[in-house]
């Protein structure tokens, strides 16, 4: 490729990570997770800027020239492997729903690349990664792939850990972004494949600028839509998952609607505090899901605690089996440090056609009166 092919072809990516990290830093809620995601774009980005400026650089002659493109050559290698190894403390931090990678867990994570940054550091004396010959030309070290490897397994075991959590979690929801980024990694090692095959390619960093931003995306996405406390969806994505019912209208013939509310919450928040409500409400969404992860089932907290259940494709059976299930797994629960008092839950639901209601509209509505007889039975209201 030519410097200019090598110039266009980063200058783009370059420009839509600023872009798409300056507009993260401004939107999102910036957790742990959301900084290092923002870290790595900026590395890809530098990570290219070395690149081109390694290409423009190679063969001009002079001492200058020289150690400009030793240092490009360092910084590229150096960055790279910390870029990979950072995705692996995202991914981990993800994997573990931590609160960011902090402290002496994180030092044998970084134990490759510390080897790498070794590795790149006694170039000066025993070039092994890379060198730079009489004729200003980088050269290829007997160690070269050492660099990419490391970068490589750090990506590779990265996308095991989205791998497994595709299959440790059960909400279909939590499946598809397990799965977005289980593919990030396809992304990278493609390009690094390719660029290790053939010498003078350059995809590698387009192609990781294109996963980098697919996970944004996704990731706000579910800022938009999900409820920060429970990971359910909330109720903005409740409005327009009914909008899809309404417009859909025959097509609902299976679907049922669920309203469901925890009794005596208020006493939890009078009596306990605020900190015990929130927990209880966590603590039941952890229970929603379990029950409903591997059905056709919609789930959002649709204020306070209230929670919509919205079931498609499932027979009366199956939902009342899910039910109970649902009710037996409340009454289990253990919250205020084991000194709360046994949980319970008023359910009210509704089939698509229920004292001839075929509109959404008229369901939600007669579901909710329902879940209000069930709590004036409890006397809980």
């Amino acid at each position: 490729m030519s410097i200019g092919a090598y110039i266009q072809t980063n200058i783009f990516p370059i420009a839509a990570l600023i872009v798409v990290r300056a507009n993260m830093r401004k939107n999102i809620s910036y957790s742990w997770r959301q900084r290092d995601l923002s870290e790595i774009m900026l590395l890809t980005a530098w990570i290219m800027l070395f690149n081109v400026m390694g290409w423009m650089l190679d063969g001009i002659p002079g001492t200058p020239a020289f150690v400009a493109l030793w240092i490009c050559n360092t910084a590229y290698y150096i960055l790279m492997e910390f870029m990979a190894f950072l995705w692996l403390l995202f991914m981990y931090d993800k994997f573990t729903d931590g609160n960011g990678q902090f402290g002496k867990s994180v030092l044998p994570k970084a134990v490759p690349f510390l080897i790498g940054l070794v590795l790149l550091l006694v170039a000066p004396f025993k070039p092994l990664i890379f060198y730079i010959d009489r004729t200003n030309h980088y050269v290829r070290g007997s160690m070269y792939l050492m660099g990419t490897l490391i970068s490589a397994g750090y990506i590779t075991a990265a996308s095991i850990l989205a791998v497994c959590g595709l299959f440790r979690e059960k909400t279909a929801e939590v499946k598809a972004e397990y799965l977005w980024l289980a593919m990030f990694g396809l992304f990278p090692l493609v390009g690094g494949i390719l660029q290790t095959l053939f010498y003078g390619l350059d995809v590698l960093w387009p192609l990781t600028t294109v996963a980098l931003i697919m996970v944004y995306l996704n990731m706000q996405w579910r800022s938009v839509n999900r409820d920060a406390m429970t990971g359910l969806y909330n109720r903005h994505r409740m409005d327009q998952y009914i909008q899809n019912l309404r417009e859909q209208g025959s097509k609902n013939r299976t679907l049922c609607y669920s309203i469901l509310d925890i009794d005596r919450f208020k006493l939890i928040n009078d009596n306990v505090g605020h900190q015990a409500g929130d927990e209880v409400i966590r603590l039941v969404a952890e229970q929603l899901k379990n029950v409903y992860g591997n059905t056709t089932t919609f789930l959002a907290r649709y204020g306070g605690d209230e929670f919509a259940i919205i079931s498609r494709n499932m027979s009366e059976d199956e939902i009342e089996r899910c039910q109970k299930e649902l009710e037996l797994a409340v009454a289990d629960i253990i919250w205020g440090k084991g000194k709360g008092w046994p949980l319970g839950v008023s359910i009210g639901r509704a089939f698509y056609g229920d004292e001839e209601n075929y509109d959404i509209d008229k369901i939600m509505e007669l579901a909710d009166a329902r879940m209000y007889q069930v709590k004036r039975t409890k006397h809980d209201i």
